[in-house]
């Protein structure tokens, strides 16, 4: 079905690179249309740092799928495809299996390929379907994702979850479905002022991606349409560090290419890229916010997320993630919760010597500041909507 939030769906033109599972994904929904799927256009989308690609709306053909593919493995990006024989259930009936055997057929050869798109927003019901499908995928293709994204936490509003409660659909989802990633998207910068259920949002998801041990992507808003408005960079910005503060191993952008053509549902305005093929501000806005996001997921690749404190409440509001490294340091992420102005956070160290990592120049740096009983004493500054990466031993 169909919500006013229709979900989301990753420098230079580099030799073809593997996306190994535990590398953070940087994707999109929606991207170009076959007419416009030419090696060109997949060397703009790298150049603004993605590393994931997917189609355009709906479904492609064989031929098209290959030949994104084929561009991607060109730039070093993956893809995951869509295809209009994927099934949602396996019901006993050969020809369900024969039409995933014929998909993983025509891709699964492919070096390029990340996994296969099954289906947008499921409602409960259809989770012991959805999970026959994906152990099937699994069973035959081990090595490629099966994709599923869920539904955000306001569709309880519209009595589709098919679950007393969001947390119930999440967890129905993990156990039943047996995913390898857990994905959602939330858009909650509207005309009338924030949403407020993105925090509820991805604490709920960071549960159960922590409990279970699957790790989570977030889909967040672009696109100007409905009653979303027009994001500046700052809040985009946000809605990026955000994830991140919570632990995320993917971020995907709703939308990368306008859907104009083939959505009229709705008045689209302000992708990263128009209809016409030219680039909207968007586009350079999220191409360094893509950077500084690589950057950071790197430094933090091989760390576990053990807390988040989200900012309701806090003067100044900022969101902390904390982290273990896997070499003993203690990390914290510090995300602004004010993408209006520039906000500076008190900081007490338990450690004489801490570090600042630079997403600029992916260097760690010394910070400077006053020690106090065995505390370093310091305030980080930080630009609207704009985070910081801290750690200690």
């Amino acid at each position: 079905m169909r919500f006013p939030t229709r979900l989301l769906f990753v420098l230079l033109v580099l030799p073809y690179s593997a996306h190994a599972a535990d590398d953070f994904t940087l994707s999109y929904w929606f991207g170009p249309p076959p007419r416009f799927t030419t090696l060109e256009r997949y060397q703009e989308i790298q150049a603004a740092n993605f590393n994931v690609a997917l189609p355009a709306g709906g479904s492609m053909t064989v031929e098209q799928n290959r030949k994104m593919l084929d561009h991607c493995q060109a730039v070093g990006m993956k893809a995951i495809i869509m295809d209009p024989r994927m099934i949602y259930s396996i019901d006993g009936n050969p020809k369900n299996k024969q039409a995933l055997d014929a998909i993983i057929k025509d891709y699964s050869d492919h070096p390029a390929l990340l996994g296969y798109h099954i289906v947008d927003e499921p409602g409960a019901g259809a989770f012991k379907g959805l999970g026959d499908v994906v152990a099937y995928l699994k069973e035959k293709d081990p090595k490629h994702l099966a994709y599923i994204n869920l539904l955000p936490t306001y569709a309880r509003n519209f009595n589709v979850l098919g679950t007393k409660t969001y947390e119930e659909y999440v967890r129905k989802y993990v156990q039943i479905v047996k995913p390898s990633v857990i994905s959602y998207d939330h858009y909650h910068f509207t005309n009338n002022g924030d949403g407020p259920e993105f925090f509820e949002n991805l604490e709920t998801v960071r549960k159960v991606s922590v409990e279970t041990n699957v790790p989570f992507w977030n889909i967040v808003l672009a696109i100007q349409h409905g009653d979303y408005r027009n994001l500046n960079e700052h809040e985009l910005r946000y809605e990026a560090m955000q994830t991140l503060a919570y632990g995320a191993k993917g971020l995907l952008w709703f939308t990368y290419w306008s859907p104009t053509e083939s959505d009229k549902s709705f008045d689209w305005h302000h992708p990263l890229i128009n209809a016409d093929g030219s680039k909207d501000p968007h586009y350079h806005m999220v191409k360094k916010i893509n950077a500084e996001v690589l950057a950071f997921a790197d430094a933090l690749k091989e760390a576990k997320s053990t807390a988040v404190r989200a900012p309701q409440n806090l003067d100044p509001p900022f969101t902390l993630g904390e982290f273990t490294g896997p070499d003993g340091h203690q990390m914290r992420f510090i995300a602004s919760g004010d993408y209006k102005k520039e906000i500076a956070i008190p900081l007490a160290i338990p450690a004489e010597n801490a570090e600042r990592f630079d997403p600029f120049t992916r260097k760690w740096e010394t910070i400077q500041g006053g020690s106090k009983a065995g505390k370093l004493h310091t305030t980080i500054d930080l630009p609207p909507g704009s985070a910081v990466l801290v750690r200690w031993r």
